[in-house]
C-alpha cells in the first residue's frame, strides 16, 4: 500500500493514463445507450432504416468501453478505494464491454437478430449499475439521498440549547459529512483515511494519525484546512466546497479540547472566539451580547483592503454570521512585519480580534495597533515586542484580552498596562515579569485574570511504564 502512495505522489505513466478514466467512461455510456435506442426504434417498420446505424455506433461504443476499462484498472492501482465496491464496479464495466463486443458480432448473423435487443437491454442494465457504483466510489454511497430536501433539513436543524449540544455529534460530524465524507468514506479512502466515525478518525490514514494530543497545530485534520488554496495538500482541495471560518474554528476548538466523542459544549472550556461562534448557531434572538464584540454596527470591510491582506496570507474573517466586525489571523503569514501593519489601518473600525502570534512585528507595529479603536482581543505571543512598545496600547481603550507569552516584557512594561482599565485577561508566562510586577498590576486591575503558567498535569500510569525488548 505504501508503494501505491509513493506512485500517487511521484506520478507514473500508468497513473497518468488511468486518470483519463472519468473522461473516457462517458463515451461508452452515451454511445451504447444510443445504440440501444436505435435498436429498439429499428424494430418498427416505419423506422427500420435506423437499424443500419446500430452497428457503427455499437462498434464505437464497444471500443470506448474497452479503453475505459483499461484506464479504470490503471486508476484503481493508485489505491484509496473500498475493495468490494471497486471490484463490483470493475466487473460490471467489463461485462458491459464484453456484451458490447458480442453484439457487434451478432450483427453478422441474421438468424440471431432476435437476440440483439434483449441483450442490449441487459447491457444497459449492467451499464446503469456500473455507473451507480462508480458514482458511489467517487462521491460516497449517499451522494443522491444526501441532497433530498427532508434529509438536508433534518441534518441542519437549529440547535435550541447550544450548551447541551454534543460537540462531535451535533457540531463536528455535520461539518465532516458536508465537506469531507465524499473523499474519506468506506467506498473512497483517499490517503487511506476515513472520517465517517470516531474510530476511523482516531485510526488515522496511511501517513499516520490525524489527531495529536489536543494540539490542533500539530494535527493533520486541522493543518490541511488552513493551507493556501494552491497547496496540493490542502483539504478540501481547490474546486471543492470549502469550510467556512466558523467551521474551521469549531474543528480547532474540538481538537484543542481533546477531540471527545461524547462531551457536550457545556463541559468544555471555551475561548471568547469559539463562544461567539457557538452563540451564532442558536436560533435568532437567542444570542446575548458578547463582551468581546462592540454592540454598535459598522460598515463592511472594503473588498480591496481585504484582498491586500489576504494577498500576503493574512486571514480576514467575520466574528459571526451577519456581523461586519472581523478577526485578523496571521497564522499563514509568519513574515508579517512592522511595514505590513499599515495594511490594518483601512480596517481599523472593523477589527476587534487580532492574532499576530509568531510574526516578525516589533515595537513600532504597536504604534499602528494603537489606532484600532475597536480592538478587544490581541495576541502578541512569541514576537519581538519589548517594554518600549507597550505604552502605545494605552490608547486601546476597549482591550480586554492580551497575550504576551514568550516575549521580552518585564515589570516596566507591566506598569504601563495599568492604564488599560478594560483589561480582563492577560497571559504573561515565559516572560521577565516578576511576582512583584504581577502584584502591582493586580492591585490596580483587581478584576483582570493574570495567567502566569506553571500548570501541573496529572501523572498517568503510562508515564512511568517501562518497555523492554523480549529476547527470543
Amino acid at each position: 500500500m505504501m508503494e501505491l502512495m509513493q506512485i500517487a505522489r511521484e506520478g507514473s505513466w500508468a497513473l497518468f493514463f488511468g486518470r483519463f478514466h472519468p473522461l473516457l467512461v462517458h463515451l461508452p455510456i452515451g454511445m451504447l445507450m444510443v445504440a440501444f435506442i436505435l435498436e429498439g426504434l429499428g424494430r418498427l417498420k416505419r423506422l427500420a432504416f435506423l437499424s443500419a446505424a446500430v452497428l457503427p455506433v455499437m462498434i464505437f461504443g464497444a471500443l470506448s468501453a474497452i479503453f475505459s476499462c483499461i484506464a479504470g484498472y490503471l486508476l484503481s492501482l493508485s489505491g484509496g478505494y473500498e475493495e468490494e465496491a471497486l471490484a463490483l464496479h470493475q466487473w460490471l464495466g467489463i461485462a458491459v464491454a464484453v456484451i458490447a463486443v458480442v453484439l457487434c458480432f451478432l450483427h453478422r448473423f441474421v438468424l440471431l437478430k432476435r437476440l440483439r435487443f434483449p441483450l442490449s437491454g441487459l447491457m444497459i442494465a449492467l451499464l446503469s449499475a456500473a455507473g451507480h457504483y462508480g458514482g458511489s466510489l467517487t462521491h460516497g454511497d449517499d451522494y443522491l439521498t444526501a441532497a433530498l430536501p427532508g434529509r438536508r433539513q433534518q441534518q441542519t436543524a437549529a440547535i435550541t440549547n447550544i450548551g447541551e449540544a454534543k460537540v462531535y455529534e451535533q457540531l463536528v460530524k455535520p461539518i465532516l459529512e458536508q465537506k469531507c465524507y465524499s473523499c474519506h468514506n468506506a467506498q473512497k479512502l483517499k490517503g487511506g483515511l476515513r472520517l465517517d466515525g470516531m474510530e476511523h478518525i482516531r485510526g488515522g490514514g496511511e501517513n499516520g494519525p490525524v489527531l495529536k494530543d489536543s494540539l490542533p497545530e500539530a494535527s493533520e485534520l486541522y493543518k490541511r484546512l488552513i493551507l493556501p488554496e494552491e497547496d496540493d495538500k490542502r483539504m478540501p482541495p481547490k474546486g471543492k466546497p470549502q469550510l467556512t471560518p466558523q467551521q474551521v474554528e469549531i474543528l480547532y476548538w474540538w481538537i484543542a479540547q481533546g477531540a471527545s466523542d461524547s462531551a457536550s459544549v457545556r463541559e468544555l472550556a471555551k475561548s471568547p472566539r469559539i463562544q461567539l461562534v457557538l452563540e451564532a448557531m442558536q436560533p435568532s434572538g437567542a444570542t446575548a451580547a458578547h463582551p468581546f464584540v462592540p454592540p454598535a454596527e459598522v460598515s463592511a470591510v472594503p473588498e480591496k483592503d481585504r484582498e491586500a491582506l489576504e494577498a500576503i496570507g493574512v486571514k480576514v474573517m467575520p466574528v459571526a454570521a451577519g456581523s461586519n466586525y472581523v478577526m485578523i489571523n496571521c497564522v499563514n503569514a509568519p513574515g508579517f512585519s512592522d511595514k505590513d501593519a499599515a495594511l490594518l489601518l483601512p480596517l481599523k473600525e472593523q477589527i476587534v480580534w487580532l492574532k499576530l502570534t509568531g510574526t516578525k512585528i516589533g515595537d513600532s507595529a504597536l504604534q499602528v495597533l494603537a489606532q484600532l479603536p475597536q480592538l478587544t482581543r490581541l495576541q502578541l505571543e512569541h514576537t519581538a515586542i519589548t517594554d518600549a512598545g507597550l505604552p502605545a496600547l494605552a490608547d486601546c481603550k476597549q482591550l480586554k484580552y492580551l497575550n504576551l507569552v514568550g516575549t521580552k516584557i518585564s515589570d516596566k512594561g507591566m506598569a504601563t498596562l495599568q492604564q488599560n482599565n478594560a483589561l480582563r485577561e492577560l497571559f504573561i508566562y515565559n516572560t521577565n515579569v516578576t511576582p512583584a510586577g504581577i502584584a502591582q498590576l493586580r492591585s490596580v486591575l483587581p478584576e483582570a485574570r493574570i495567567d502566569t503558567g506553571g500548570y501541573r498535569m496529572p501523572v498517568l500510569a503510562t508515564d512511568t511504564m517501562v518497555y523492554r525488548k523480549v529476547r527470543g
